[in-house]
């Protein structure tokens, strides 16, 4: 059964991201309809790996990222790859190593590059892209969701970056795919039992009890020509929370600014007061209409 945002699903996300009901001529999937030659997913982290979208000048930012061939359904490693870089305007580029034990990298994003911010760098967003190309001369390239307050910004006082992030255990990607997929998760703007955040919506994978966690997520589907996964395609789309009773069903619709909005998927779960404190790991699950499922795997912590 195809999933159909509920309307209480729908007034959650209304309250966490600025979104509107109907959709504009200029609306589109996030990053596209298709990606033709390369799947990227990219995240921004702390040293030590915890997700925050917020550096201060003179911080260092640390760019992780993993790649899939649409064609073959293989993940990119060393040998693979000609180059792998984040743009960052004005700035010199960062080339991303293979690496998976890395500072601020993961067993799914084995991909590193550190940024040392400029302690003059003019406060503001960072509008990065990573781009690949590979031996083969495939290439393919990666954007923030255009949520303001989600991409990366650089703040004379950014909010304070709660760690460090989970150790839990997740699954290296090493066979081959039939979906590839993104996750991140930001904190919701109405918490449930806990004072909401100075800034609502950033990135973050360290939760206190009581706050509202939101998925953001997009993926593509390798055996259907690298279609995007929408509320066309995905029979059922939802994450598992170890230790509640029922997955929580997630939603497909439009976010960002009215002029540059794109439909991505989103998921809301409230941290309950007695929720077990330390690492625990959301699994994102997708499923398609033509029975191709795929999980991605993504850690938190939750702290007092």
């Amino acid at each position: 059964m195809r999933m159909i945002p509920t309307a209480v699903a729908v007034l959650a996300l209304a309250a966490t991201f600025v979104a509107s009901a109907g959709a504009a001529p200029n609306d589109s999937p996030f990053p596209s309809p298709t990606v033709v030659d390369v799947f990227i997913a990219a995240q921004t982290v702390t040293t030590d790996g915890t997700m925050s979208n917020q550096f201060a000048p003179g911080s260092t930012v640390v760019f992780r990222a993993y790649a899939t061939l649409p064609k073959s359904r293989d993940v990119l490693v060393a040998k693979d790859v000609r180059y792998f870089y984040v743009s960052i305007p004005n700035q010199p580029s960062v080339k991303l190593t293979y690496n998976p034990a890395a500072r601020g990298a993961s067993a799914r994003m084995p991909w590193t590059g550190t940024w040392q911010v400029p302690a003059t760098f003019t406060p503001g967003l960072v509008p990065f892209k990573v781009l690949v190309q590979t031996v083969k001369k495939l290439r393919g390239s990666f954007v923030q969701f255009p949520v303001s307050s989600a991409m990366l910004t650089i703040a004379a006082t950014p909010q304070i970056v709660t760690g460090p992030a989970s150790t839990g255990t997740v699954t290296p990607i090493t066979a081959k795919q039939d979906l590839s997929l993104y996750a991140d998760t930001v904190n919701g703007t109405r918490p449930s039992g806990a004072k909401p955040r100075p800034v609502g919506c950033t990135q973050s994978n360290v939760f206190k009890r009581g706050e509202q966690v939101v998925v953001r997520s997009w993926g593509v589907d390798l055996t259907a020509g690298s279609a995007l996964l929408t509320n066309e395609n995905v029979d059922k789309a939802e994450m598992t929370v170890p230790g509640l009773a029922a997955p929580i069903a997630m939603s497909w619709g439009p976010h960002g600014a009215t002029n540059a909005r794109v439909f991505f998927w989103t998921g809301v779960w409230n941290v309950a007061a007695d929720f077990p404190l330390g690492d625990v790991t959301l699994r994102i699950t997708y499923t398609t209409i033509n029975g191709k499922t795929s999980t991605y795997e993504h850690p938190l912590t939750i702290i007092p």
